[in-house]
């Protein structure tokens, strides 16, 4: 009898986990809960347990029991056990880790000043703490949403937006009090539940002193990591608030095509579903900028806008686009939707009354997933845009966010029913929702000022690990005191936007439902539309790098985007600069966020200590001061650690899911050395959380004399790795070289593309070294050397872009029937010239010189209008200037 129960529960045990494949091999991060009892120190009615060295939870009681299972903020607790010793003397307990100093007056009740103290161990911020003791140095975190916002002052309140409290603190310590924050329970999908301790406390002390990485590794351990996007996300997102057609959708992605500008991602803004019933409950009722009511909730096409969604969709993704649907669900499912019987039926409903939402009810909720929302991931959606507005908790659980519940809700879903890497894109819920990944910021103002605070905004976020913001590029709305002839976009506002989206986690465009705010780059002037391009097309080939920061991210929890304080904490300038950024670990960004003034925009950047290469102007500058220097409408400010080694698409990437990692630029920098990593996966499965991936390490030197760079063999393995990969090694802003080996062949130089030569390009100034695909677990080494004395072309690729910009506005203005004299002429072609006889390169770039200084005198002699003369002579001089 004991046997057939045995063999009854077994096969009871065997279909459930078959019935839950997916959620098996997907559900992460895993949630253990309880810690391992060796770093557990228990005393009757307190329990201390040691995370790591940075890291104490502590636990009072008033009966002695404990929370083991995990909650909202902290769901693994099970971590390795640091080294630590505990003593009691005098009736108080001490815990000593590496870092923390920790004592405890036993019997003395609940936490407070006068029984409890954590010292700092061996930190140059030192710090004693207590019980309520205030955290005046926090570096903040983030706030849900930017709607209404211009900068950082709310429109309707004209309040300061709030950034609450983040992890990190110049003090060198936070605490989280974890007292009231919901818990979840041990079901196969891990449900909400209440604590059932009202009086307990549970605290988390993070001390860390400066060491700020650190302790965002530490609290990625046990807090969850942030999750990898899809690599399709970090493509360019096209989106806008219209009510399109299919007919209008297919169009605009043949203009994508057909001016060349690449896309990966289309959102659909809620005109997709019926918008012209009301909601079911008048209290969500929304009016568009026409004045017209709108209803918010939908999960039905409107067909006559998308007569057929299959096939709609379908197309797009023979488009290789990813396609997502804007999601109101707050007024639950009405009795017009199309899968209102079914949902019904299942929910027990029979009264045919619309049937509102109950986030918190696992029933409704899966219904909701399986009967409503299944069949349009069946045609094809691939992810949702959660866009909850309305009350702020859930009803039937006071105090838990619906923003951040259904963000939970929704991420988990798709990890336990999809095989594809989870992604939804949503609002900011609170500590812990960094698990579920891409942020939606929401409708922020159109002006500079929002521009000039997104930077700060959206590095400080790194500060609770949301490290992926999506912003409006371009903005949302115009404010409403905005005069009705004012109400179209700035196309240089756009342009500056658009380059810190690029420099920024997601690149999304968006705007309101008005007729003047369309963004799409064709309809631009040719300036505006030529910097749209170039910035997207740099977006792409960055994409590289941008993913093997993402995978850093998840492995550190050091976001992409992050405040410089991080790496130079101890420096006060570092905390100052709010407006410049690190993207990744190599380079520095400082958007310009202010408008032009003479053809250029004026920059300070602070460079911290260290050697910076220009990407601009090919120079490379000490650091440990500020820099001010000028920027044309295509420039950003864009600083990269001298002798980086960034890997780069080739121009031939238009989509991301769908590049196969085998065409690699590995473009090396002047003025240093490096040591770097190249990410590879497969790109769309969760398979990177469980082995399923590659490194690449890369180093190289280059100075003056020589450039010397390796590859090493891949590292690891994932489905459909490629196994051959083709390198072309650029090196930017360098001299002609005098020989170039590969794998010790040398190579020649050749004028046209081929492997197994390299190229001089004379307009980029930049060596291009061309290998043949050769195994991936075989090294590649590549030595350049240049002459003994080399022609220094630090800074010239600026004076020849700049100089030529002069010389084609003196031939829109020259008045005079006299040709330009050939200096004039000849200055403005020093790359062709180059390009023709490279091997002259000393000489031509004496002559260019020579040419450069004459410029001036030579107009000045001519017969053109004085103010032309002027003119000329101002931007002449201006390139010469730092």
């Amino acid at each position: 009898m004991k046997r057939q129960i045995h063999v009854q529960a077994a096969i009871a045990l065997l279909a459930l986990m078959t019935a839950l494949p997916v959620l098996a091999q997907n559900a992460e991060p895993a949630m253990h809960g309880k810690a391992n009892p060796a770093a557990v120190v228990q005393r009757s009615h307190v329990r201390f347990t040691v995370l790591t060295p940075r890291i104490i939870r502590m636990e009072w009681s008033p009966d002695g029991h404990f929370v083991d299972a995990p909650s909202q903020v902290f769901i693994d607790r099970d971590q390795p056990v640091p080294k630590f010793t505990t003593t009691t003397r005098d009736g108080t307990l001490h815990i000593d880790t590496a870092s923390l100093s920790l004592a405890y007056k036993l019997g003395s009740g609940r936490f407070n000043a006068g029984n409890l103290t954590i010292h700092s161990k061996g930190f140059k911020t030192a710090f004693d703490w207590h019980p309520g003791d205030v955290e005046t140095g926090n570096l903040k975190g983030t706030a849900r949403t930017l709607d209404r916002y211009r900068g950082d002052v709310q429109l309707d309140t004209g309040k300061q937006l709030d950034l609450g409290q983040g992890l990190l603190s110049r003090q060198g310590w936070h605490l989280v009090d974890d007292s009231k924050s919901f818990l979840f329970d041990d079901s196969a999908w891990r449900w909400v539940k209440k604590r059932t301790c009202s009086d307990c406390q549970d605290l988390y002390f993070l001390g860390y002193g400066h060491h700020y990485k650190k302790i965002l590794g530490d609290f990625a351990k046990v807090a969850g990591r942030e999750p990898m996007p899809p690599r399709f996300a970090f493509g360019y997102w096209w989106s806008r608030y219209w009510n399109y057609s299919d007919s209008e959708l297919r169009a605009l992605v043949k203009n994508f095509e057909r001016y060349g500008i690449p896309l990966d991602v289309l959102v659909i803004d809620m005109d997709w579903h019926r918008t012209d019933q009301l909601s079911w409950d008048p209290r969500y009722v929304k009016r568009d900028a026409f004045g017209q009511t709108v209803g918010w909730t939908g999960y039905s096409w409107n067909h006559s806008l998308f007569p057929d969604p299959a096939k709609f969709l379908a197309w797009l993704h023979s488009q290789q686009l990813r396609v997502t649907l804007n999601l109101h669900p707050a007024s639950g499912v009405p009795s017009n939707e199309t899968r209102y019987p079914a949902f019904a039926k299942a929910m027990g409903v029979h009264d045919g009354k619309a049937i509102g939402i109950d986030t918190v009810d696992k029933r409704y909720m899966s219904n909701l997933f399986d009967i409503v929302l299944a069949p349009l991931r069946a045609e094809g959606v691939n992810f949702w845009w959660h866009d909850w507005q309305q009350w702020p908790d859930a009803k039937k659980l006071p105090g838990l966010s619906n923003t951040w519940w259904l963000n939970y809700v929704f991420y988990t879903h798709m990890q336990n029913a999809d095989k594809a890497r989870a992604l939804i894109y949503h609002r900011w819920g609170g500590l812990g929702n960094h698990r579920y990944q891409v942020g939606f910021s929401g409708d922020s103002v159109i002006a500079w000022q929002t521009l000039a605070y997104q930077p700060y905004f959206t590095a400080t976020a790194s500060n609770v690990l949301y490290g992926y913001w999506s912003h409006d590029i371009g903005g949302h709305m115009f404010s409403d005191d905005t005069p009705e002839d004012q109400r179209h976009i700035n196309p240089e506002l756009y342009v500056r936007w658009m380059q810190f989206g690029a420099f920024s986690p997601i690149l999304r465009t968006h705007s309101s439902k008005e007729a003047g705010l369309r963004k799409e780059p064709w309809r631009f002037p040719p300036a505006d539309f030529t910097a749209l391009r170039q910035i997207i097309d740099l977006r792409y080939a960055l994409a590289p790098y941008i993913y093997t920061a993402s995978r850093e991210a998840y492995d550190s929890g050091v976001s992409l985007m992050r405040p410089l304080y991080y790496a130079w904490p101890n420096l006060a300038k570092a905390y100052d600069v709010g407006n410049e950024y690190m993207f990744g670990d190599d380079m520095l960004v400082s958007p310009v966020a202010q408008p032009m003034k003479d053809g250029v925009a004026n920059v300070s950047t602070w460079l911290p200590p260290g050697r910076w290469y220009d990407r601009n102007r090919g120079d490379v500058l000490q650091g440990g001061r500020t820099v001010t220097r000028d920027y044309t409408l295509d420039e950003v400010p864009v600083f990269v650690r001298a002798g980086a080694i960034v890997p780069m698409n080739p121009p031939s990437v238009k989509k991301l899911q769908d590049m196969d990692n085998s065409v690699l630029v590995l473009r090396q920098f002047p003025g240093g050395t490096a040591h770097t990593r190249l990410y590879t996966d497969a790109g769309n499965s969760e398979g990177y959380r469980h082995g399923e991936y590659a490194f690449t390490a890369i180093d190289g030197k280059r100075d003056a004399h020589t450039a010397t760079l390796t590859v090493g063999p891949h590292q690891g393995s994932y489905p459909g790795m490629p196994h051959d990969k083709q390198f072309t090694i650029e090196l930017p802003d360098a001299t002609l070289p005098k020989s170039v080996m590969v794998n010790g062949k040398p190579y020649t130089r050749a004028d046209d593309v081929r492997p197994g030569t390299w190229q001089y390009d004379g307009d980029a100034l930049t060596v291009r070294i061309i290998v043949p695909a050769q195994n991936a677990d075989q090294p590649l080494k590549v030595t350049v050397h240049f002459a003994d004395h080399p022609v220094d072309v630090a800074g010239l690729r600026y004076r020849m872009k700049r100089t030529a910009a002069a010389v084609e506005w003196l031939k829109y203005h020259w008045n005079s029937p006299a040709p330009l004299p050939d200096d004039v002429s000849l200055a403005a072609q020093l790359g062709r010239l180059i390009d023709y006889q490279p091997e002259q390169l000393p000489t031509l770039v004496k002559a260019f010189n020579a040419r450069l200084t004459k410029l001036p005198s030579e107009i000045d002699q001519s017969h053109a209008d004085p103010k032309v003369k002027a003119h000329f002579a101002q931007m002449i001089k201006a390139i010469g200037k730092d």
